[in-house]
């Protein structure tokens, strides 16, 4: 089983080159599914929720065999960020980048990784089900974040337009 979560960081890093490397687009094809969040679609914040993504795959990767329910959660986020591919892509009907390797190695290795966290007695039921739920969790900061920001934009363009159409004071 230590062996997945090395192999689970790997996966991580050509997840990442997939979406935004080769072929890349990822950010053009998050914003055609949601042009709602669009302008919160930044540099910036692939920058962050991809640096904390490998960083959390990294931490499972050294501690992951110590700390079952980390590594654990981890491999139900790559499970659940694995079918979000699948799902954007059958939304689209066109390939969505990371989709290849959400296929290829994220189901797989995440699928195993409970498996063998299961029938090698390192992980409880209890355990397993809290790891899934938190990588369900953690595959809803991204969202949780654009849903913020937009709030926000929302809120000060508003703020804006009430300033501007204020009537001046008397």
């Amino acid at each position: 089983m230590n062996w997945v979560f090395c192999v689970m960081a790997v996966a991580a890093v050509l997840h990442v080159l997939e979406e935004y490397a080769w072929p890349g687009g990822f950010p053009a094809f998050m914003r055609g599914m949601a042009p709602r969040f669009a302008a919160s679609i930044t540099t910036p914040f692939a920058v962050v929720i991809n640096g904390a993504f490998l960083l959390l795959c990294t931490l499972a990767a050294i501690v992951g065999p110590a700390a079952p329910v980390l590594g654990l959660s981890v491999a139900g986020l790559l499970i659940v960020n694995g079918l979000t591919h699948i799902g954007g892509a059958m939304r689209a009907r066109r390939y969505a980048p990371g989709m290849v390797s959400g296929i290829l190695l994220y189901l797989p290795l995440g699928a195993y990784a409970f498996y063998a966290g299961l029938t090698s007695g390192r992980a409880s039921l209890r355990q397993v089900l809290l790891a899934g739920l938190l990588g369900l969790a953690c595959a809803a900061v991204p969202l949780v974040w654009l849903g913020l920001a937009s709030l926000r934009r929302r809120a000060h363009v508003n703020s804006e337009s009430s300033r501007l159409c204020a009537r001046p004071p008397r």
